[in-house]
């Protein structure tokens, strides 16, 4: 297996991202690589985050969202962002991700731009970046419930981690690839 995957959460405006995704990979090791990106980048962010409230907010939301994932998906909350297309042109804030994953290596970059040195809004951006990457993934796949029940697995394993304080900065990509390869390892057989 060699899995890479770009990731990129444009904050074109307070009220509008997009989501950008490119791969290495193809068919069942797409979906597979993609359940693996969601898990390093929420659990990533309720790392960087640490036992701040916005942590918790993902955490919460992830087990909110693993028990009615599609109801999620189409829910717009006047708080958060809208999901709008990728144009190609930069947001003014964004989340550059990048996950490679070989046999027996995983490594995940997670970059913000445009927050300035002291990290302005990333209380607010943070939780909201989770939010739109899990809805992306969900209308991207929509109709292919196999691979929408495993997000959701992912998700719930993804908070109860943080919730039973077993994430740490340590064991971020232990705990990520553990949760995908338990959802969704079937998809490299």
């Amino acid at each position: 297996m060699k899995i890479g995957m770009n990731a990129e959460i444009h904050f074109h405006q307070q009220d509008q991202a997009s989501v950008f995704l490119e791969t290495t990979v193809s068919g069942n090791e797409e979906k597979f690589a993609e359940i693996l990106l969601f898990c390093c980048f929420a659990i990533r962010q309720m790392v960087n985050f640490g036992r701040d409230p916005a942590a918790f907010a993902i955490a919460r939301l992830l087990d909110y969202a693993s028990t009615a994932l599609k109801e999620v998906a189409d829910h717009q909350s006047p708080d958060e962002a809208k999901l709008v297309e990728y144009k190609g042109s930069p947001g003014r804030k964004r989340f550059v991700a990048r996950v490679t994953c070989t046999d027996d290596r995983l490594g995940f970059i997670l970059k913000p731009k445009g927050f300035g040195l002291l990290g302005r809004g990333m209380g607010y951006y943070g939780p909201d970046s989770v939010t739109l990457l899990l809805k992306y993934l969900v209308k991207k796949r929509n109709g292919d419930d196999e691979f929408i029940g495993k997000l959701a697995a992912a998700a719930a394993m993804c908070a109860q981690a943080y919730s039973q304080g077993q994430v740490s900065l340590a064991t971020q990509s232990q705990i990520a690839m553990m949760v995908a390869a338990t959802t969704a390892g079937n998809y490299l057989e």
